[in-house]
Parts: structure tokens; sequence; C-alpha cells
């Protein structure tokens, strides 16, 4: 029982996470950072990031991913998979000889497994609430899939999260040819993003977290 209770508390402290990132803030360059290039991809590179923030923040609440192809990529040079990340996104899209998911196919299994496991937290509240009663042990395991994941509902901002925005400090933005490598905070975390360039439009192709802050 207290394991359960442990692991729906992480998954609300997630959700939370997601309903504080409503929408980029101030996108700004970290104070003192020399290198700065002021250039036509720097600035698409940035906006891009900006715009995939937008519409993560988006699909926490509505699982909407259509436009997820306009700021996300699957391309090598983004980097592979881990390997457990790479099972994770063959399992939740039945993709079993998938060779190399990449990092678009990432963030499609990510909330395609999110919004299941959401449409599960829906029908038993509303059970719960019909019943009048609260959530049995057993319907709190059943929220847990047979690897031990467990999705949260969906990250709609509510009005305790008023106007909260996230501010995105860029601190390193490096382009070599068609592909860029950004380091960047956006206050739980410091990311380091590769971007690269398809048909003249820049596309997020991976993402390692360099450390997360508290």
């Amino acid at each position: 029982m207290k394991k359960l209770i442990f692991i729906m508390l992480i998954a609300i402290s997630a959700v939370s996470a997601v309903a504080f990132i409503r929408e980029s803030g101030v996108v700004k360059w970290s104070a003192g950072l020399k290198d700065m290039p002021d250039t036509a991809d720097a600035q698409q590179i940035m906006r891009t990031i900006q715009r995939a923030y937008e519409l993560e923040a988006k699909a926490a609440c509505t699982f909407d991913i259509s436009e997820f192809p306009t700021v996300f990529i699957n391309d090598p040079r983004g980097g592979a998979l881990d390997p457990s990340t790479a099972e994770f996104v063959r399992d939740v899209l039945n993709g079993p000889s998938l060779p190399a998911p990449g990092y678009l196919d990432y963030k499609v299994a990510y909330y395609q497994w999110w919004a299941e496991g959401a449409a599960r937290w829906e029908a038993l509240q509303a059970r719960a609430a019909a019943e009048g009663r609260n959530w049995t042990q057993d319907e709190m395991a059943s929220l847990v899939d047979s690897k031990g994941r467990m999705a949260g509902p969906r990250g709609c901002p509510g009005p305790e999260a008023g106007g909260s925005k996230i501010d995105l400090e860029f601190l390193s933005l490096h382009i070599n040819g068609d592909v860029a490598s950004v380091v960047f905070d956006d206050g739980p975390r410091t990311n380091q993003m590769t971007l690269v360039k398809v048909n003249h439009q820049w596309y997020i192709a991976g993402n390692r977290i360099l450390a997360l802050h508290p």
C-alpha cells in the first residue's frame, strides 16, 4: 500500500512539473556568455526549442501530438536512444522489430502511454466519485503496468498555475554545418539538445539532461 501511494505521489509531482511548463516565457542568453551567435539559424534553433516546450505543455493536457513532427525528428545525428528508452518505445508503439527508434518516436510513444494512463485515472476517479467512496488498493494497483510504470493524470494547468511561465536560459549554442548542440537551463533541468537541419528547417533530434536542479 505504501509503495503504491509513493508511486502515485511521484506521478502527481511529475504532472505538476509539466503543468508549470504552460508556455514559454523569456528566452535569453546567460549573462556574460561570450558565445552568442546572432544568426538566422541561431534564432530559428531557439524558436524551435521554445515551440517544443509550448507543444509539450499543450500535449500534457490534450494529448494532441499532431504538431510534434514540426519540432521533433527521427535522425541518427541526434544520437541513439538508450536501450531502456528504446525498449519503452517499442512496447508502446507495438513495434518489436523497430530497428532504431528516434527522438520523435520517443515523444509520440511517451504521450501515447501517458494518455492511456490518464484515461485509466479518469475512469477510476469517475467510478469512485459516482459511488461516493475512495479508491481501493486494487484500483490503485491497476494503474501500474507490467513493467512497474505508472502514468499520472493529464497535466492541465489549474487556477493555481496562474500565469506561470518557464524561462529558457541559453548557455551555449554551437552549429557545425547542419547539426547544432545547445545547452540551456529550463529551471528544473540543464539540457543539452541536438538539433539537425533538414530542408532549411531545424528539428530537435535528441536531448540529454545534464543536471537536475532542486
